[in-house]
């Protein structure tokens, strides 16, 4: 990411207090973001932009844009003329009232944010102090968001086998898709996975047995389905790195019980705990929402995909459960363990339980107006597996009943991801640079 600082100035107003402002925002800057470009001070005329735009050393993927004091339009529209970046817009609150207007900076932002929004450019803005707390989490939210947009133009999702029968939400446009997120699919036969899988011999896949080993509880390494795990993470792993996947929508059942003899959760939780997030019953969207979720904490986490299956009135919270969750998302109380799948019975499939904290979740919804954001604010509760599987217990801010008559009404999909963390404002400013609408619940 090549971010740049502008601050810009009209001397006649307090150039002073203007002055001291631009050191401590540049100084928390570069504490927040190190590599940020900016000039030594601030520009106080057109010809000052230009001499210093002109001199990058490459182009920006992003722009802060300070307004120290009140200015025109004339610094903005000539980076208007070179850029089509997201820009975050920043002002100082005026310091006093009687006598001098000593900034008048917010007269200026409105004058900014009119010229970008009547050409079309992405922006956000945010009104005080980088140095204060809220300034500072702007900031890295900006950031994050920008970087995710970037992730994605990237992002190469692979596609294994096809989804079952009455998932039609896991479907995609290939076109679409590419066109308004910058994701591409790579597809890959189910079938010729389990037989790669099959063939690998103890010294290829010792690593992942071990990595099993190492974050699940109860495994027996010598089960043969412990064994068959590990296989096919080593398969899936060497498809990652050799052609560059970010995550995975993948066919699960009933392939892998009746094709391979074993259950998909204990494959799809070490895929995604190491980082490869996994979509089951092939949602492509999914595997999308949840690498952009993994995105916006700078891959730094894993993140989880599960079914809304159970609210309740008495705290005001959703259960959301899959059949796999990644390791280190478990609440130490009920880690991640190694257990058979309910139905049929086979492993290595996982149980565990969120760990509590702050949660964001996150839905890439396709309907017919096209696709859409829908995120989810709230916190998971210390408490016992649900269900058999991966679970927690989500407690929202819209009372519950409302909520899922919402997502219902607005015919939301039943998979949504989970980061831990508060991402609202980053998906709301993600939303604005894909141009696409978000909802926040």
């Amino acid at each position: 990411m090549s971010l740049v600082y502008i601050p810009v100035v009209r001397r006649k107003f307090d150039a002073e207090l203007a002055q001291k402002r631009f050191e401590t925002t540049l100084a928390t800057l570069q504490l927040i973001a190190p590599d940020i470009v900016a000039p030594d001070a601030p520009l106080g005329e057109p010809d000052e932009l230009l001499a210093f735009i002109e001199n990058l050393a490459e182009e920006p993927t992003a722009i802060i844009f300070q307004q120290l004091t009140f200015t025109g339009q004339e610094f903005v529209t000539e980076l208007v003329k070179r850029y089509s970046v997201p820009i975050l817009l920043l002002i100082e609150k005026e310091p006093s009232v009687h006598g001098w207007l000593h900034l008048n900076a917010m007269t200026g932002l409105l004058s900014t944010a009119n010229y970008l929004h009547m050409h079309g450019q992405v922006y956000q803005q945010f009104i005080g102090g980088v140095d204060e707390a809220a300034g500072a989490t702007a900031v890295r939210q900006f950031i994050s968001s920008v970087d995710a947009y970037h992730d994605l133009q990237q992002l190469t999702v692979g596609v294994v086998g096809t989804f079952p029968p009455g998932f039609n939400f896991s479907g995609t446009n290939p076109q679409e898709l590419r066109d308004q997120l910058g994701v591409s699919l790579k597809h890959y036969s189910i079938d010729e996975a389990f037989k790669a899988a099959s063939k690998l011999a103890p010294a290829a896949y010792a690593d992942q047995l071990t990595y099993a080993q190492d974050h699940l509880k109860d495994l027996d390494p010598a089960d043969p389905r412990a064994i068959k795990m590990a296989q096919y993470v080593t398969v899936m792993q060497d498809h990652v790195h050799a052609d560059g996947l970010g995550a995975i929508a993948s066919r699960c059942w009933p392939d892998f019980f009746d094709k391979f003899d074993s259950a998909p959760g204990g494959v799809f939780s070490q895929l995604t705990n190491q980082k490869t997030p996994v979509a089951e019953e092939g949602d492509i969207h999914g595997a999308v929402s949840m690498y952009a979720l993994q995105a916006l904490n700078g891959h730094q986490h894993p993140v989880f995909l599960g079914d809304l299956c159970r609210l309740d009135e008495t705290d005001n919270s959703l259960t959301i459960w899959h059949d796999y969750g990644p390791y280190d998302l478990a609440n130490p109380d009920y880690p991640a363990t190694a257990g058979v799948h309910p139905n049929r019975k086979i492993g290595v499939s996982v149980d565990g339980s969120l760990k509590p904290g702050e949660v964001t979740l996150l839905r890439v919804h396709y309907d017919t107006d096209g696709y859409h954001l829908i995120s989810i604010h709230g916190k998971a509760l210390p408490v016992e597996n649900q269900y058999n599987g991966f679970s927690g217990k989500v407690q929202v801010d819209l009372p519950i009943t409302e909520l899922v008559d919402d997502l219902a009404q607005s015919g939301a999909e039943s998979h949504f991801a989970l980061v831990y963390g508060d991402y609202t404002t980053a998906i709301k400013w993600l939303g604005q640079w894909l141009r696409l609408p978000v909802t926040q619940y």
